[in-house]
């Protein structure tokens, strides 16, 4: 809790620098492009499944030509390669946001890259973002404010306080903040991952009712075909937002954050409090690797 009675100095509070909100602000827009382009596809490609079911009759004849515009649609949105391109970006962002925000809380505490009264700190703070920012290249980042410094004065603020003012905030505003994001995280990634199964479950157990209708002879329209394209929609989202998977991933990490918060605070000089920031940021460091691991392998469709 924060005293705010007058007279007294106002709280200690983190602010990143100016790069770290545009690369993020820039991520954010490419994975909105991504989701976008590819539930367009997705959806073209049932569209189209579904208009070539209808009698040549129907629709004042207009069944197969929706189909073939939905086709062509789904296919230039796959040969652009708009969608891989936004997903390039949107990993590339990611890693860049969390490498810069990792840097900064160091760099604010006086974590082991950034030790507290080390010469050149600032200057070797700078050019570690300068090479963030030259693997930037493609990214579509928002042009900086003229009354924007590259080192913000919280961040200077909070590295001129002593160690144990350091510490408090640093628990408070990132380790106990990571450790609830994780666990949030993994929760909402578990249960929508739970969702998106028994919705497929269902999709599949609805086509094979309608194929035994069909098979009866109840109706001759081809249900399969529909069901088919639909389920196959399910699954490529579910792989597009990598539900299980990020579930697992910030399982585990919220587990090593758990153990930081329980261990870091404890140290008794600047040199254990920086490796000890420093073991810390490595915990928080799996979803920067996540990112990493993603932006070199092979696109998630």
């Amino acid at each position: 809790m924060t005293d705010s009675s007058p007279g007294l100095d106002p709280p200690l509070e983190m602010a990143f620098p100016p790069l770290f909100d545009a690369v993020d602000t820039a991520a954010a827009e490419a994975q909105h492009q991504l989701l976008v382009l590819r539930g367009l596809e997705l959806t073209s490609l049932v569209a189209a499944a579904g208009f070539a079911e209808f009698p040549g009759s129907a629709l004042r004849g207009a069944g197969p030509i929706l189909t073939i515009i939905f086709f062509v649609l789904a296919l230039l949105l796959r040969v652009s390669g708009s969608d891989v391109a936004a997903e390039r970006r949107w990993y590339d962002g990611r890693a860049a946001a969390e490498s810069l925000k990792s840097m900064s809380w160091q760099y604010a505490v006086g974590g082991e890259s950034f030790r507290i009264g080390e010469s050149g700190s600032d200057q070797r703070f700078v050019d570690n973002m300068r090479a963030i920012l030259k693997e930037l290249s493609d990214l579509d980042i928002p042009l900086p404010d003229a009354k924007n410094t590259a080192i913000p004065t919280e961040m200077t603020a909070i590295r001129s306080v002593d160690r144990r003012e350091r510490a408090e905030l640093y628990i408070r505003l990132r380790v106990r903040d990571q450790l609830a994001w994780y666990r949030a995280k993994a929760t909402w990634n578990k249960r929508r991952a739970s969702q998106w199964r028994a919705g497929l479950i269902g999709i599949e157990a609805a086509a094979g009712l309608l194929g035994l209708g069909r098979a009866l002879g109840w109706y001759d329209v081809d249900w399969l075909g529909i069901f088919a394209a639909l389920a196959a929609t399910f699954a490529a989202w579910q792989q597009t937002k990598n539900f299980q998977g990020l579930s697992r991933s910030y399982a585990v990490t919220s587990h090593d954050v758990a153990l930081v918060n329980s261990s870091i605070g404890s140290e008794t000089s600047e040199e254990d409090w920086a490796q000890a920031v420093h073991d810390a940021e490595a915990a928080f460091s799996r979803e920067h690797t996540l990112w990493r691991a993603r932006r070199q392998g092979p696109s998630v469709s």
